[in-house]
């Protein structure tokens, strides 16, 4: 006789309410790898997660690759520049030695302390070329940059406060050039020849660096209306504190003009005139931007 045996399966347990226990029932779910929050992290960058984040990541890239376009747009024009100011240095060289000629001739020589002085004096007077002729290019890039982010009343007063700001700057670099160098010049060179043992020989970098120092000085000063009409719409400058205050603002006149141009009394004053002027008509700008800043909120 075959015995087979029988496997006795006990009934599942059952809760008191008649159903079974499904701890009892059914095996344990298997343990995930990571939890879910770990997987996001791991497939998203951080911020990420949401719709908001990608869009706010995704924003974030476009304006990085606008960026680098109007970069780009902007030395696609440097570079043709730099390279005609290169072309032509011997006439460069000549325009910036015009000053020298009218205010001292014969006075000044220049010397070379390294054999390569000359080559970097050519690329510095290439490239304070290109980057004047294509200033204009990156104030226009730089404007259509920011415009899309401004309101229509931001974009006009942005508008109008890069082209009178470029006015107000060439303006003070043509009186420098014009002006302020030559009168300069006129002054020290006879005072350097007037010291035992002293001669005008200087190099070349020395006089540039003179010169473009200058320009760049009474270009910066001739923003200071710009300054006042910005600081009175905010409501720093108003009409109570620039009447008390512009015995002081006459002397921060004069200390502006000395720290901006080359340590000589000719060309600090010749500064420290128009400043004058232009404080004058910063007065009325701050005092026209105070109650308008006031106006509108």
């Amino acid at each position: 006789m075959i015995e087979s045996e029988i496997e006795i399966v006990e009934p599942p347990a059952v809760r008191s309410g008649g159903e079974p226990d499904p701890s009892e029932t059914s095996d344990p779910a298997p343990e995930p790898e990571y939890p879910p929050e770990s997987a996001a992290m791991a497939e998203d960058p951080p911020g990420t997660g949401t719709a908001e984040g990608r869009a706010s990541w995704e924003g974030m890239g476009r304006h990085l690759e606008e960026l680098r376009f109007r970069l780009a747009a902007s030395l696609a024009v440097f570079a043709p520049f730099f390279g005609l100011g290169l072309w032509l240095y011997r006439e460069l060289w000549a325009l910036v030695m015009l000053p020298l000629e009218r205010a001292a001739p014969g006075l000044a020589r220049f010397q070379a302390l390294d054999p390569s002085a000359g080559l970097v004096l050519t690329l510095r007077l290439a490239f304070a070329f290109a980057l004047f002729l294509s200033l204009p290019v990156w104030l226009s890039q730089l404007w259509l940059f920011v415009a899309p982010g401004l309101t229509g009343r931001e974009r006009r007063w942005l508008y109008l406060s890069l082209g009178a700001g470029g006015v107000l700057f060439v303006l003070g670099a043509i009186l420098a050039y014009l002006a302020g160098v030559p009168l300069a010049l006129a002054w020290l060179l006879p005072f350097n020849r007037s010291l035992e043992g002293w001669d005008n020989a200087f190099t070349g970098e020395g006089y540039v660096g003179f010169v473009m120092n200058c320009c760049l000085g009474f270009g910066l000063a001739f923003e200071l209306p710009l300054l006042m009409l910005a600081l009175g719409w905010f409501g720093i400058l108003t009409p109570e504190n620039l009447r008390a205050g512009w015995r002081g603002a006459i002397l921060g006149i004069f200390v502006l003009a000395a720290v901006l141009t080359p340590p000589d009394p000719v060309t600090q004053l010749l500064l420290a005139l128009p400043l004058l002027l232009l404080f004058g008509i910063g007065y009325r700008l701050a005092v026209w931007g105070a109650a308008r800043g006031e106006r509108e909120g």
